[in-house]
């Protein structure tokens, strides 16, 4: 799940006994009586936002593995560069289309699919030689229930029966791969779910996430976006509105997941493409920075703090530093979660997290 326009790590996961964040964000900084204290010896003297509850429940019911200090070598704090970065996780080469779950999915294509759903084109984590549809909203779902929804699955089979009049084979076969997916989302997405997600885009973009999981949708990947952390101003109601949505739309897929008896098979991964600068700035807001806290969820997580929380005093011209690459958890997912080799998917060696 991406966190688009980079989260302010610092207030999300709080070191609320540091004088140092204190002084650094006179208006910003939350204080030691608001903040969700993750338990001493664990946490860290760390703790979460104050509307962050189910975040903090995941994390003492054993499955929430968090690592506060994820960057990468020569960062940019350009939100485009930083992002391409991340998708595809080669920070030494220019994009060119190619993303780290494209080419997982190249792969194993014939065990792996992947579904993005989200605002904007497909992201480029997802690009490669497998096509991966998108679902931008409910919209579309619910069209596709319609008298015009069924026009359109029609022509979609009428496309397969054309091969005799020269459809290309390529073509052909998506058009059945999408009209079968088509259909069984439809009818996993009319099931009723007991959970209470709340009424956000990303609410009912996990909502839908956890059914088709529940229901045996064939996808192994799905990507989810969250956008609105570009937080240069005024961001003390917004930041925390956010990470309300975010905690309790998390909360309950997992719950949904728990239902299910599926929570030790899904993996959930959050992250964003930068943190933010340590001092506030004079628009009540912060700028961008470099680390920034990356949680990673699931029944068969080691749970827990992982590696250090970056120094507020030992800073890189003002910007937290980082101590773990971010390819270093890509290395668990890919190994421990979808069984790949991820050296051929990193291009490099990178000696993946103790996290699952």
């Amino acid at each position: 799940m991406q966190l688009s326009g980079g989260n302010d790590g610092l207030n999300t996961v709080i070191p609320y006994e540091d004088d140092v964040y204190h002084r650094s964000r006179p208006t910003l900084a939350l204080s030691k009586g608001e903040v969700l204290a993750l338990p001493e010896g664990q946490g860290r003297r760390l703790g979460f936002h104050p509307r962050m509850g189910a975040f903090r429940d995941l994390y003492e019911e054993g499955l929430m593995a968090l690592i506060p200090g994820v960057g990468y070598p020569n960062p940019s704090r350009s939100h485009f560069r930083s992002m391409d970065v991340w998708h595809s996780a080669r920070p030494d080469e220019i994009a060119t289309g190619n993303g780290w779950l494209g080419r997982s999915l190249e792969l194993r294509r014939d065990e792996l699919s992947g579904l993005f759903l989200g605002d904007g084109r497909l992201p480029l984590a997802l690009t490669g030689e497998v096509p991966v549809p998108s679902l931008q909203n409910m919209d579309f779902l619910e069209m596709l229930s319609t008298d015009r929804g069924r026009r359109l699955r029609k022509m979609l089979k009428d496309l397969n029966q054309r091969e005799r009049d020269g459809a290309p084979e390529a073509v052909r076969r998506l058009a059945v791969g999408t009209v079968t997916q088509l259909e069984k989302m439809v009818e996993i997405g009319a099931r009723d779910v007991r959970e209470d997600y709340p009424s956000s885009d990303l609410g009912w973009r996990l909502k839908l996430t956890g059914q088709l999981i529940a229901g045996g949708f064939p996808s192994r990947v799905y990507y989810l976006t969250q956008g609105g952390y570009d937080t240069h101003a005024y961001q003390k109601e917004d930041h925390g509105r956010l990470l309300s949505e975010l905690s309790d739309s998390v909360g309950a897929f997992f719950r949904h997941l728990t239902e299910a008896s599926m929570e030790s098979r899904v993996t959930v991964l959050i992250f964003s493409e930068f943190g933010r600068r340590v001092k506030e700035n004079g628009s009540l807001g912060t700028d961008h920075g470099i680390a920034q806290p990356v949680v990673v969820l699931s029944g068969g997580a080691k749970a827990g703090v992982h590696g250090a929380y970056p120094s507020l005093r030992d800073l890189d011209e003002g910007y937290l530093r980082y101590s773990i690459d971010f390819r270093c958890i890509y290395a668990a997912l890919l190994e421990d979660v979808l069984g790949l080799e991820s050296e051929r998917i990193l291009g490099g060696t990178f000696e993946k997290l103790e996290i699952l």
